[in-house]
């Protein structure tokens, strides 16, 4: 397709070809399809056809018309949707070309740094850890200067958002997914890995009820391996900043030293969240914080909530000790202690959230070695609801006049009152009032027309 049929659309179709999104051949067809069709379309009118084609996803349309051709496509992932932002870096929702699979990919600022092979073997190490709470960390990789991390895509909610819409939960539920949360962790320290960032924002119910643990492998790479820091020192401090609700006061003292017994003091803190319906330490500066965690001892939970049996109680304050060898010996040994206070039955099984995009495979991809052409200003606001197309002026024979052009109707306007000039006389157009008005524009239309048909 020749660069001069494309139209307004020239810069758009450049952009979609440099994303690698869809291949050259099917795109100049599609493209060619559409605008046969709809001569003179802008970039928006052709974005929106392809969203409704299931070719896009509206995430992709959308970063396309702001300009962004870069990183949609990460080694086998192909990036469908933001799912948020984290300490670390933003996590999209990804379709892998290889299985063609869903996975949940985080992607890390270009100024992270670490070592790859130490990464990927601790990647290989969570391949051991099979539990219904844990979603391993499966790939990490480096692409177009950018490094990522990968989990299998869950569906759920995050316990953050739980307790945030339905305040303090009930005593045999918290337990109930402090229990499922242990069992994972469980899995996890028996293979000499841990979790490092455990916070209700990492744990995620399932339509199921099931506890599912997000970001394992996380705190894994912050941690020193072998005298070697596998991630930058600005990535860890970010990390530990937004975590410090559920820091431990080990890990405080020194952000490399994640442990198992640590993750059973962030467990604490997330159990206390759920039950009092805030953090044990809420108030203050990270500073403030940080300090609470190491010297203060929370509020006792059934203070902030009477219902919470005494020895659930218990199970918290000992989670919560301040020096590691004085909580549980074992994650085996917590689980002990909550199995009683859980209950048999999983709590009541949440509605899946509905699915970001459809369900589809990714285009294949091919590089374009095609020059871009000058880009007009980028449209901004939403895709536009129809297809803009160019006025044609209509031909007029030779020897007639040309009729000037009809005064366009305005929209209705609500009625007003009458707004009183300085000395209590009222405006012009009130004293005419809408027939008066009328009138005036009719005179002055006709006088417009005798005027042009005499210059003619």
């Amino acid at each position: 397709m020749a660069t001069t049929e494309l139209g307004a659309c020239e810069w758009f179709v450049w952009d979609l070809r440099r994303s690698n999104l869809i291949d050259r051949g099917r795109l100049d067809a599609l493209v060619g399809d559409f605008l046969s069709m709809h001569p003179g379309a802008e970039p928006p009118a052709l974005a929106e056809h392809l969203v409704g084609e299931g070719i896009l996803t509206q995430f992709q349309a959308d970063r396309l018309l702001q300009g962004k051709t870069q990183g949609f496509v990460l080694g086998p992932y192909t990036l469908m949707d933001a799912l948020g932002a984290g300490s670390m870096g933003t996590v999209y929702k990804a379709l892998s070309k290889t299985d063609n699979r869903w996975y949940a990919v985080k992607v890390l600022p270009r100024r992270s740094m670490w070592n790859v092979r130490i990464a990927r073997r601790k990647v290989r190490s969570f391949e051991t850890c099979k539990h219904p709470a844990v979603v391993p960390f499966v790939d990490v990789g480096t692409s177009g200067g950018m490094h990522y991390l990968a989990w299998p895509l869950v569906e759920g909610e995050p316990l953050e958002k739980i307790v945030e819409r339905e305040g303090k939960l009930r005593a045999e539920v918290a337990a109930q997914y402090a229990l499922q949360a242990a069992r994972g962790l469980d899995v996890c320290h028996a293979q000499g890995l841990f979790h490092g960032l455990l916070k209700p924002s990492n744990l995620m119910v399932g339509p199921d009820g099931q506890v599912r643990i997000l970001d394992l492998g996380i705190g894994s790479l912050l941690a020193e391996t072998e005298g070697e820091s596998l991630v930058d020192t600005m990535s860890s401090a970010n990390s530990m900043a937004s975590g410090l609700d559920c820091a431990s006061p080990e890990s405080i003292m020194d952000p490399n030293n994640l442990t198992p017994v640590g993750d059973q003091y962030s467990l604490g803190c997330v159990l206390y969240y759920c039950l009092a319906g805030r953090y044990p330490f809420p108030e203050g500066t990270a500073v403030e914080k940080m300090t609470a965690h190491q010297t203060k001892e929370p509020e006792a939970i059934t203070d902030l909530n009477a219902d919470v049996p005494e020895a659930l109680g218990a199970v918290i304050e000992r989670l919560m000790k301040k020096a590691p060898e004085a909580r549980y010996g074992s994650t085996r040994e917590l689980i002990e202690a909550l199995e009683p206070l859980a209950g048999d039955a999983p709590p009541t099984p949440r509605p899946a959230p509905r699915p970001a995009v459809a369900e589809r495979r990714p285009a294949t991809v091919v590089l374009s070695d095609t020059p871009r052409p000058a880009r007009p200003v980028a449209p901004g606001g939403p895709l536009s609801d129809t297809i803009r197309t160019r006025e044609r002026p209509t031909p007029v024979p030779p020897g007639r006049p040309v009729p000037a052009p009809a005064p366009r109707t305005a929209p209705p306007q609500p009625a007003r009152a009458p707004v009183p000039t300085p000395g209590g006389q009222r405006s012009w157009e009130d004293r005419l009032g809408p027939i008066g008005i009328a009138l005036i524009a009719i005179v002055a239309c006709a006088a417009a027309w005798l005027v042009t048909w005499k210059l003619f």
